[in-house]
């Protein structure tokens, strides 16, 4: 992202000052640019770049081998199924946050991608990863007739006629999420370069590197339990600290000294999964500021806007209506 930017104009003292970050950091082999830098670094292209489609343009320059052993596994599966399953198992290769969902039933088959800063950057990084495996099921799947139809859940950000030019299909905005939708026999379709031994060795490094990743994720299975009792605690409501002590049967000290001996920190862990809340009931128009506050556990609707404004440098209102 960076080279692109610098090989359109963008200055390189802009790019520094806005993403915060060392630029030594960038030469180092295998250095990752920390997910929340994207949004701004888009949103920097397209206010340099008014009027292009650069996150299309940016999918058709990125070499795929950044996908490292996602881009092997992906490139030798046998099908396109395997291909997409592959891509849901082994995601946080790519990503620690981003979701996909392959969802096949008798009406349809898509592939689905959600992040939460998609809104952040008004859907530029979201048309760059569609635009980026739809480039990957064309060379590899022949996607002229697999793929059917684009969905982004955003508006245009550009003419209609970019999208399609790229896409070569119907590309439809404000829709429920982002991803592909794929003729209904696709995913039996072969792989053109199919190579089993060197799938299956792709897969079984990304294997590996999913159990190191989640050991790093989580510290250890205490942490994994003290994760799952915050997802059940916010499923009604409750965020506090002193009542997931009380749900885990432990004192208050001794919860929060057993998430730092395991690299965690108990605030941190609340607030994410309370952020990721957030996000999703502003989905839902039906609700309230008021109401969502409420169901976030929070005892007025100030308080949330606070939140919500640290998190994401964006009011709840203007985060909804970016949606």
């Amino acid at each position: 992202m960076v080279s692109y930017a610098l090989s359109r104009g963008v200055p390189l003292p802009e790019i520094f000052e806005k993403l915060n970050i060392d630029p030594m950091k960038l030469l180092e082999p295998g250095a990752k640019l920390p997910e929340d830098e994207f949004p701004k670094i888009m949103n920097l292209m397209a206010s340099s770049l008014p009027g292009e489609a650069f996150p299309l343009d940016l999918a058709k320059v990125t070499p795929l081998s950044v996908f490292g052993f996602v881009s092997s596994a992906l490139e030798f599966a046998p099908t396109v199924r395997d291909a997409l399953e592959m891509l849901v198992r082994y995601r946080s290769a790519l990503s620690d946050r981003v979701l996909f969902t392959l969802v096949d039933s008798e009406k349809r088959t898509s592939f689905q991608m959600y992040h939460p800063m998609d809104a952040l950057d008004g859907g530029a990084t979201a048309e760059f990863g569609c635009a980026l495996l739809y480039r990957v099921m064309k060379e590899w799947f022949d996607a002229n007739k697999l793929v059917t139809r684009i969905e982004f859940a955003h508006k245009p950000r550009v003419a209609q006629s970019h999208y399609e030019e790229f896409f070569e299909t119907e590309v439809l905005f404000n829709q429920p999420s982002n991803g592909l939708v794929l003729a209904h026999e696709a995913l039996d379709r072969p792989n053109r370069l199919p190579s089993k031994p060197l799938y299956e060795y792709a897969r079984a490094h990304l294997e590996r590197l999913s159990n190191e990743e989640g050991s790093a994720v989580f510290g250890s299975e205490q942490l994994r339990k003290v994760h799952d009792a915050i997802c059940e605690n916010a499923a009604v409501g409750e965020y506090s600290a002193v009542a997931l002590a009380k749900k885990l049967s432990m004192s208050l000290r001794s919860l929060q000294r057993l998430v730092s001996q395991n690299g965690g920190e108990l605030r941190e862990m609340l607030e994410n999964v309370r952020e990721a809340n957030a996000k999703k009931l502003l989905a839902n128009r039906d609700l309230s500021l008021s109401n969502i506050a409420h169901l976030l556990g929070y005892s007025e609707e100030r308080a949330f806007r606070r939140s919500f404004k640290r998190w994401s440098d964006l009011t709840p209102s203007q985060f909804r209506d970016s949606l």
